[in-house]
């Protein structure tokens, strides 16, 4: 298996210690030429081009020359800090609160305070609201109060007893009064569609803003809610939120938390997410027995968007599938891959013996990019994707496609995932969890194939009929 130190990725470290701006220190008059450098997310170590020192203090600006514009932090001060190399000062954007990290090393201009600059705005999304579903929202807040204030209280009661018996009794609770609430959010969510049935995208994207924040308070006590909302690496369905999918628990800190918790990832959505997890492997080791390959071949995998890569535990079933199978595990986040690597060091540990795996962090920008695929990742006779086209525009996802189909071997599948137009779960999805998707219908889905030659394609659902498959077996020479 190949490690994280063998990803194929840009040497973070290596960019940072390099990475430099010109920029102007602005006091009146004043322009000091100076060199601008990284010291954290939110601010940068400063030293001046002619190498003389800078004084500690405030400054009225500092402006940068990115390409084809001109960027300026206003107000912002200097700080002695001795931890820095030489002569450099801190510096601290106190008008912008900007991010040097996204300014210096992605060329983009960011700041930490921007939400409050759009608050005017934000305000103003509720004077065009719908009536009828701002008394939706007002009830829906209301039972969501008089809930969490009832088990809180039960919580408080029993709080100082012992551990098992605490335990005890909140699983009771949620068993004989969770029912309850769960038919209460179930209610309220099926009155989406009609409420917004007329509505634009934007209604829908200031409607659901809206929703979210008279909510807030709830939906933070869920920890699979808090993430959807949150999306604390930067993007929406994570690894760590498969994980919750998967694991299907009740989970938080409070009894109301659970309840919170659990009613997403006990939905039509989740449960799609848990079935595709063992149709993967079933189609893999379907196709495996098609082919036929040598006892000296191993059927080579390819996943992309790997996330968490769970499905390894229904693939590698004995000591034997350790010489059936090669995988290639694709994603472009670290924490994904190294938590797949977890999942691949316990079935080694199990079988006694390693796994043939090839850990790659790509993009799909820079798969789209690169023009000698199989040069880098090799080809594969089966390739599935699970967590990706449900992001994908049409032209991404048909350019991803093609790209895909190049490294497939002939006789060889392809298995793409992508949420069916009429998931149950949709406006769900979208209002409570910010969470949109590129849904599509099955000829949509069709069509992102319409250009590639020698194949036959169709497609599949899984049991909730949310997971549509789009199966494709390129054609032998």
């Amino acid at each position: 298996m190949k490690t994280a130190g063998e990803f194929r990725s840009d040497d973070v470290t290596a960019v940072e210690e390099t990475a430099a701006l010109q920029g102007q220190l602005r006091a009146g008059a004043q322009a000091i030429p100076v060199w601008v450098r990284h010291a954290s997310k939110y601010s940068a170590a400063v030293t001046a081009i002619d190498d003389s020192a800078l004084t500690p203090g405030d400054y009225d600006a500092l402006t940068l020359a990115l390409p084809g514009d001109e960027v300026s932090t206003g107000h912002c001060r200097l700080l002695i800090d001795p931890s820095l190399d030489g002569t450099a000062l801190r510096l601290v954007a106190l008008e912008g609160i900007v991010d040097f990290e996204k300014l210096l090393f992605s060329q983009r201009f960011d700041c930490l305070d921007q939400a409050a600059r759009n608050v005017p705005l934000v305000l103003g999304y509720r004077r065009n609201l719908d009536a009828a579903f701002r008394d939706h929202v007002a009830d829906l807040s209301y039972d969501l109060s008089v809930y969490r204030n009832l088990f809180d209280r039960l919580d408080e009661e029993y709080r100082h007893e012992p551990p098992a018996v605490a335990e005890a009794l909140q699983q009771g609770i949620i068993e004989h009064l969770g029912p309850q609430m769960t038919a209460s959010l179930d209610a309220y969510i099926c009155q989406l569609p009609e409420l917004t049935a007329d509505f634009s995208g934007e209604q829908h994207g200031h409607h659901g803003y809206y929703l979210r924040k008279q909510i807030w308070g709830a939906l933070l006590t869920s920890p699979f809610l808090a993430r959807t909302n949150l999306k604390p690496r930067g993007y929406i369905g994570d690894s760590e939120m498969m994980q919750m999918c998967y694991r299907h628990q009740h989970e938080g800190g409070s009894t109301f938390g659970k309840l919170m918790h659990f009613h997403p990832v006990d939905a039509a959505a989740a449960q799609a997410v848990r079935n595709r997890r063992q149709l993967v492997p079933r189609l893999a080791r379907q196709l495996a027995d098609r082919l036929a390959l040598p006892a000296t071949e191993r059927l080579k995998t390819l996943s992309v968007a790997c996330g968490p890569a769970m499905e390894l535990n229904d693939l590698f079933l004995s000591a034997e599938d350790c010489q059936r199978f090669h995988c290639s595990l694709l994603d472009q986040d670290q924490q994904a891959l190294t938590e797949a690597t977890v999942q691949i060091q316990s079935l080694e540990a199990r079988f006694g013996q390693p796994l043939s795996v090839d850990l790659i962090q790509e993009s799909v920008r820079t798969l789209l990019a690169t023009r000698v695929l199989r040069a880098r990742w090799g080809d594969f006779h089966f390739i599935y994707s699970m967590g990706l086209f449900d992001y994908l525009t049409p032209p991404v996802a048909e350019a991803v496609l093609r790209k895909l189909y190049a490294l497939l071997l002939p006789g060889g599948e392809m298995v793409i995932g992508n949420f069916h137009v009429d998931n149950p779960t949709r406006l769900y999805m979208d209002y409570w969890m910010d969470w949109p998707l590129y849904y599509r219908t099955e000829q949509e889905f069709l069509d992102l194939a319409s250009s590639l030659e020698g194949l036959k394609a169709w497609i599949d659902y899984d049991e909730t009929g949310v997971q549509m498959l789009l199966r494709i077996r390129k054609a032998d020479p």
